[in-house]
C-alpha cells in the first residue's frame, strides 16, 4: 500500500534476550509500512537487553521501552505491552524471530480488504545462525480446535484484545493458543496462504523447544492446555463438557485416547461440531467433518496392534461417508488388514 493509515503497534515482550534482540528490533523498524510504534517490554532482563533496546529507543522515536519491576513472565507483559498501545491494530513478536520487510504492510491490507478481526500467515523455520531450514505451510482454520494453527504472524484489531480482556495470565505457555480460542467467539479470522511473512528461529532455549525438553515445562504446559480447553468448553458451549475437553487435551498433549472412547461420545461430538458450524469461523461443513475425520483416523493407527480395528474403520465409514476420500479409504484398509506384528 503507498499510503500508511493507521498506526499499528508491535509488541515486543523480551526476558535476556541479547543474542538475536537487534535482528529482532531492526526487522520491526525496516518495514516497508512505517507507521508504527515499538513497544518493548524488558521483563527483568539481567543481560545487556535493557541497553540494546535504550540504542534503538534513542535513534527511533517510534520505539518505546516498559521496564516490568518483577520478572512477570510472557502472557502478562503481552498484557503490559497492550496497555501501551495507541494504535487501532496490534501484533506481537518475540526477540528471536524477524518479520519479513513487508509483512506489516500485507497483514494490514489484507486486515482491511478482508474486512476480518485477525489476520495470520505462514512462516519461514530458521536455525539458530539464521539459516532456512523449511517453509511452514498452516493447516486450514478448521483444525484450529485441535491445535495452534495461528502460528507467529499475524495481526488484529485492539478490540479483539479489549473483547478477550486481554491474555490469560494463569496459563503460561498456552497463553497465545488460548486468546485464539476465545477469540472464536467473537472475531472474524483471515489466513493470508501462500505468504510467507516471517522467520521462526528454532533453538535450544526457546519456549518451544523446552516444553519438550524439561519435564517441569512440559507437565505445566500439560496442565494448562487441560485448564485452556476446559474454560473454553465452558464459554464456548455455555456449560462445562468435561469429556469433550479432556478428549481435545489428550489429543493435542499425545495422550492415550481408548477409540472406544469415540464410539460411545459420537453424539456429543456431533453436537460439538454442530456448535462449530454456527460459528462464523467455521460455516464450511464439510471442512469441519473432514478435521475430525482426520484426527479420529490418527487415533485409530496410533493402534495399529488392535485386533479389532476393521469394526473401527466400518465405524469411521458409517460415520464420515460424506467426507472420505481415496486416501482415507487406502488408511483404513491398510490399517484394518495389515497391522504390524509386535
Amino acid at each position: 500500500m503507498s499510503v500508511n493509515k493507521s498506526l499499528i503497534s508491535i509488541i515486543l515482550p523480551v526476558y535476556n534476550g541479547e543474542k538475536y534482540l537487534s535482528q529482532s528490533i531492526e526487522s520491526c523498524l525496516n518495514q516497508t509500512y512505517k507507521n508504527i510504534e515499538l513497544i518493548i517490554v524488558n521483563d527483568c532482563s539481567t543481560d545487556t537487553t535493557l541497553q540494546i533496546a535504550t540504542y534503538y529507543a534513542d535513534k527511533d522515536d517510534r520505539v518505546k521501552i516498559v521496564n516490568n519491576k518483577q520478572n512477570k513472565k510472557l502472557p502478562a507483559s503481552l498484557n503490559i505491552g497492550h496497555r501501551n498501545t495507541k494504535g487501532d491494530f496490534i501484533t506481537w513478536t518475540s526477540d528471536d524471530n524477524l518479520y519479513e520487510l513487508n509483512a506489516i504492510e500485507e497483514l494490514y491490507a489484507t486486515i482491511i480488504n478482508k474486512k476480518a478481526d485477525i489476520v495470520y500467515s505462514d512462516f519461514i523455520l530458521i536455525d539458530d545462525l539464521g539459516n532456512e531450514i523449511r517453509e511452514v505451510k498452516l493447516l486450514g482454520f478448521e483444525n484450529m480446535i485441535f491445535g495452534n494453527y495461528i502460528g507467529s504472524c499475524f495481526l488484529y484489531k485492539k478490540e479483539v484484545f479489549d473483547k478477550n480482556k486481554g491474555y490469560n495470565e494463569d496459563l503460561f505457555l498456552v497463553e497465545d493458543y488460548d486468546f485464539w480460542l476465545r477469540a472464536i467467539l467473537h472475531s472474524k479470522y483471515y489466513q493470508i496462504k501462500n505468504k510467507v511473512l516471517y522467520r521462526y528461529r528454532k533453538h535450544g532455549q526457546s519456549l518451544t523447544y523446552l516444553i519438550g525438553q524439561n519435564d517441569a515445562k512440559n507437565q505445566l504446559w500439560k496442565e494448562n492446555v487441560g485448564k485452556m480447553y476446559a474454560g473454553f468448553c465452558e464459554i464456548f458451549l455455555e456449560s462445562s463438557d468435561n469429556e469433550i475437553a479432556g478428549f481435545l487435551s489428550k489429543k493435542l498433549t499425545h495422550q492415550k485416547i481408548d477409540f472406544n472412547w469415540i464410539i460411545i461420545n459420537f453424539d456429543r461430538i456431533s453436537d460439538f461440531k454442530g456448535k462449530l458450524k454456527q460459528n462464523i469461523n467455521f460455516l464450511n461443513s464439510a471442512l469441519i467433518e473432514r478435521a475430525f475425520l482426520i484426527n479420529t483416523i490418527k487415533l485409530l493407527t496410533l493402534d495399529q496392534y488392535f485386533k479389532n480395528n476393521f469394526s473401527r474403520s466400518l465405524f469411521i465409514i458409517k460415520k464420515y461417508a460424506k467426507v472420505l476420500d481415496k486416501k482415507d479409504i487406502k488408511t483404513l484398509i491398510k490399517y484394518s488388514f495389515f497391522k504390524k506384528k509386535r
